[in-house]
């Protein structure tokens, strides 16, 4: 039971009102103790001595760039950089300045949706995103800056800002001279298209809400580098960090305006989302590198960017590798592959393989090493209080049940999260999960979380209380007033093992208290998500920092969160206890002071887990896996903290040693436009 001397401290933070009691809370129980499994060594830096901005006395390329130059077929390095490149430093690399040449291999169970990310569309997943796109500014590598200099995120596109005086106004600079992979200059129309056009525009499904930089924020462009965002109040350093992945991305505004409606009287928004094909290559980025062959559910080739903008001290542009590649299978293969040295990289995020990998990467002879990092993945069942998508009287009745609290308490009591979690990994990889901030958060409070554990008699007292009676004795209960048999039907990801066996395991304990669940496997949850038009899912969706990727998590937007969308006609009434949350998140984002944040989110964590905003099932560890050959690959890397390990690890700063390397499938190419 969560102490009083810690609610009453939370009742007076910035004008967070406390969430009403209610008694379902006395069922609730201390979370049980919890052993991190951990083994990361970290190397903690000033967030200066990871990179900057400044020019070189001389550059060098990949010797294949230089004869491409010297045929003419592209411009000198020192024309294709800009004048103060971003660069690498060499303190914060673990082996060193790197050696041009060879292949990094990845292994992923998605596919690739489409290139327009500005409009939404997802590239595959597992790291192929991150290797195209670059965002104003990046999250990933602060896992390895001190705690001290953790003042917001790190500078990438937008190499400085700065702030008024009552912080309701923010200047950033670009960087000067950068351009896309086909040559074109980047610049601040590049950022106004991205925000007019695509987060403002509320026909497109920006990966950014139309309020993600805080309700009524305007942007104004000052030069061809400088732009600004004036906000209705003021404003903290966390605010810009939803300028990072997967957000504040920016796409070439120079070939995507002439397939956007407000340009192309002859387009449409849908012929806008799917206007960039992912069999149509190659795209035009700002990352390091670019897709150039495709072959459906096969294999993805990158080659590297001539035009990529950041180099090392020693003036060699980034990467270092000319080629990546993605091998398109499932998310267990991704594990499979690596542990046998067929990919160079996972995050090991199936539990179900965790023993496996263990034992084989702990031989002498194996060409991976592990390194397990703390509880950062979570899965969670969503119960949709909207009434989106409703399409008969027993879809009414069941958003009905979902909002009442109790029907929620009762869920949770019913499930036994212990066997969920060895259904998915036996041994001690899993440990309870209730919602809200995992374990393994910076942020996650204990004494802040409430438990609802499984018992079974207190699911069957609380159910029947709510009049979900059986009233036709055929074991399963039924809507109120001798209604339809409450049965439930949940999606879940028909490629991710691990949510099965989660869902098979929810299914027999909830017919254990007269619930039916009704499992239905879908190709691509996420998508189906976003429309909002499901009554619940089961799915892993981690929070580990509160300023990443909100809108899947709290209400922000009339789109945000999946399960409480705006209703189609555009009404939408909160819970109280979801305006606390979002007056909690505003301090956060508001707020100078990290214990004025931290406190904050401790509001977070109890109005989401009395409130059982979600139903946690498990949260468990992941590991990162990765090629013995593969050089820069810090030890203390974690698999999921301020962003995925893809970009965490810094891929544009991974290389592997001449004799190691291995050979190209396309030497000596680049993009063609």
């Amino acid at each position: 039971m969560i102490g009083q001397s810690k609610r009453l401290g939370i009742v007076f933070l910035s004008g967070v009102s406390m969430v009403t009691l209610t008694a379902g809370l006395a069922s609730a129980d201390p979370m049980p103790p919890e052993q991190s499994m951990s083994n990361l060594s970290y190397e903690l830096l000033g967030r200066d001595e990871l990179w900057t901005y400044r020019a070189l006395d001389a550059y060098s390329e990949a010797p294949y760039l230089s004869a491409l130059v010297a045929a003419g077929a592209l411009p000198p390095i020192e024309e294709r950089l800009p004048a103060e490149p971003l660069v690498h430093l060499t303190a914060a690399m673990s082996d060193g300045i790197g050696e041009y040449g060879g292949v990094f291999r990845h292994v992923i169970g998605g596919r690739p949706e489409g290139w327009n990310w500005l409009a939404g569309q997802h590239q595959g997943w597992g790291g192929i995103n991150m290797a195209m796109q670059e965002c104003l500014v990046r999250l990933g590598p602060l896992w390895q800056v001190r705690a001290e200099d953790q003042s917001g995120p790190l500078p990438n596109l937008a190499k400085s800002w700065e702030w008024n005086e009552d912080k309701t106004e923010l200047t950033m600079h670009l960087i000067e001279g950068a351009r896309w992979s086909d040559g074109d200059p980047f610049d601040t129309e590049d950022i106004r298209f991205w925000w007019e056009d695509n987060v403002l525009d509320a026909n497109v499904t920006s990966r950014m809400p139309a309020d993600g930089m805080g309700e009524g924020t305007t942007m104004t462009v000052i030069d061809d580098f400088t732009f600004r965002f004036d906000f209705l109040t003021p404003q903290g350093p966390a605010r810009l960090q939803n300028l990072a992945y997967i957000q504040g991305c920016p796409g070439p505004s120079h070939v995507m305006m002439s397939i956007h409606p407000t340009y192309n009287p002859d387009a449409t928004y849908e012929s806008y989302r799917t206007g960039q094909p992912a069999d149509v290559l190659s795209p035009v980025v700002m990352g390091m590198f670019v897709p150039v062959v495709h072959e459906v559910d096969e294999l993805v080739i990158m080659r590297r960017n001539p035009y990529f903008w950041k180099v090392d001290e020693t003036g060699q542009q980034l990467p270092y590798y000319n080629e990546m590649h993605f091998k398109l299978s499932t998310w267990d293969d991704r594990t499979t592959q690596t542990v046998a040295g067929t990919g160079d990289f996972s995050n090991m995020e199936n539990p179900g393989n965790y023993v496996a990998a263990l034992v084989q990467s702990q031989q002498e002879d194996s060409p991976v090493l592990a390194q397990f990092g703390p509880r950062v993945l979570s899965w969670r069942i969503e119960l949709n209080f909207s009434d989106r998508g409703v399409e008969d009287d027993v879809d009414t009745a069941l958003r009905e049940l979902f909002r009442n609290l109790d029907f929620r308490v009762a869920f949770s009591h019913s499930l036994d999260r212990e066997a969920i979690g060895q259904s998915i990994a036996r041994g001690p990889f899993t440990y309870p999960y209730t919602g809200g901030f995992e374990v393994g958060s910076p942020f996650y409070d204990a004494d802040s979380t409430v438990y609802f554990p499984y018992d079974p008699a207190k699911a069957n007292e609380m159910f029947d209380a709510l009049g979900l009676a059986d009233t036709d004795g055929n074991g399963i209960r039924n809507l109120p007033n001798g209604g339809a048999d409450l049965e439930i039907d949940m999606l879940y990801a028909n490629n991710r093992t691990e949510d099965r066996k989660q869902l098979d395991a929810v299914t027999s304990m909830m017919a254990e208290v007269g619930v039916r669940i009704l499992p239905t496997a879908v190709e691509d949850i996420a998508v189906i998500a976003k429309g909002g038009n499901f009554n619940t899912l089961l799915r892993r969706q981690q929070w580990v920092i509160p300023t990443r990727e909100v809108c899947l998590q709290i209400p922000i937007d009339g789109a945000c969160p999946d399960f409480h969308m705006e209703e189609e006609d555009g009404g939408r009434v909160l819970f109280d206890f979801e305006r606390d949350i979002l007056a909690a998140f505003e301090v956060i984002n508001n707020t100078w002071d990290a214990a004025e944040a931290a406190q904050a989110a401790t509001v977070i964590q109890q109005a989401w887990t009395e409130n059982v905003y979600t139903i946690g099932t498990v949260q468990a560890p992941a590991a990162l896996l990765i090629n013995k050959r593969i050089r820069n690959a810090h030890p203390g890397t974690p698999v999921f903290m301020f962003e995925w390990a893809e970009d965490g690890v810094v891929r544009e700063r991974l290389w592997t040693p001449a004799e190691l390397q291995l050979d190209e499938l396309l030497p000596g190419t680049i993009a063609e436009y």
